[in-house]
C-alpha cells in the first residue's frame, strides 16, 4: 500500500476486528479486493460475521462506547453502519451459510483471493454495480483462467439461487448488461483505478467471457455436484 488514505481505511478495519475479536469478522468488498489486486483503493470497510444476529445489542452497545465511533444507520439484527476517524465502517450478518475461507493481508482478515472472487461475483449478480464488475475482472486477472473457473464453478453450491435462476445464470445475465451506475462512474478517475480496468470494454469483455464459460458448463451439466467436506473450515496463512 502506498496511498495514505487507503492505509487509514485498512487500519480502521483492523481496529474493528480487534474490538470484536470473538466475532470472527472478515473484511469483504472493495477493501479486500484492493488488497489482493492493488488495482484501486477503497474508502470504506465492510465486515461480515455469522454472529451479528445473536449478538446485535451487545455489538451496538460496544460500538457506542468505542472512542471516535458514530453510528449512522442500524437495521436490527443484520446491519450496522457508522464511521470512525473519517472512515466509513459496516458490520453485516453473513448471508452465506458456509464460512468464508480467509487469509490475512496487511494485518486485516479477508477472504482468500478465490473466495473474494466468488463473493464479488455474487454481489455483481445481486446489485450490478460498476465496482463489482471491475473487481471481478481484477481478481480474475490475478488468479488466472484455470483458478478463476475452478473458483466460480462452485457458485451454485455456495449461493443457492432463487428459482428458477441459479447463481451462475443470474451472473451470466448480469454480465450481458451494463452496470446500473456506469454512467455515473468515471473509471479514469475512480478511486485510483489502474489500467486496464479503467477501460470499460475490457472489464465487460472479461466478465462476459467468464460468465459465458460458466453458463456453458452449467448447461452441459459439467459443474461440481458437491463441496469438499472441509470446505470453508480452514484459513490460509
Amino acid at each position: 500500500m502506498s496511498d495514505p488514505d487507503f492505509e487509514k481505511v485498512v487500519e480502521e478495519g483492523r481496529a474493528l476486528q480487534r474490538l470484536f475479536s470473538d466475532l470472527g469478522l472478515v473484511a469483504v468488498g472493495g477493501t479486500a479486493a484492493a488488497l489482493h489486486c492493488g488495482h484501486r483503493v477503497s474508502l470504506d470497510v465492510d465486515e461480515v460475521t455469522p454472529r451479528l444476529q445473536e449478538r446485535f445489542e451487545q455489538v451496538v452497545a460496544a460500538l457506542d462506547c468505542w472512542e471516535g465511533w458514530t453510528t449512522n444507520r442500524c437495521n436490527p439484527p443484520v446491519l450496522i453502519l457508522g464511521e470512525r476517524h473519517g472512515v466509513e465502517l459496516g458490520l453485516r450478518q453473513q448471508r452465506r451459510a458456509l464460512p468464508l475461507k480467509t487469509t490475512t493481508v496487511a494485518g486485516l482478515t479477508v477472504p482468500t483471493p478465490t473466495e473474494m472472487l466468488r463473493v464479488k461475483a455474487f454481489l455483481l449478480a445481486e446489485r450490478r454495480a460498476t465496482r463489482d464488475y471491475v473487481d471481478v475482472a481484477a481478481l480474475a486477472q490475478r488468479l488466472g483462467d484455470s483458478a478463476t473457473m475452478n473458483a466460480l464453478s462452485l457458485l451454485n453450491l455456495l449461493y443457492p439461487g432463487r428459482e428458477p435462476q441459479s447463481a451462475i445464470t443470474r451472473l451470466a445475465e448480469a454480465c450481458e448488461s451494463e452496470p446500473v451506475d456506469l454512467a455515473a462512474i468515471p473509471l479514469a478517475i475512480y478511486k485510483g483505478l489502474k489500467a486496464p480496468f479503467t477501460d470499460w470494454p475490457f472489464v465487460a469483455a472479461t466478465c462476459q467471457r467468464l460468465a459465458r464459460a460458466l453458463l456453458k458448463l452449467e448447461l452441459s451439466d459439467a459443474l461440481p455436484r458437491s463441496l469438499e467436506p472441509a470446505f470453508g473450515h480452514e484459513s490460509v496463512s
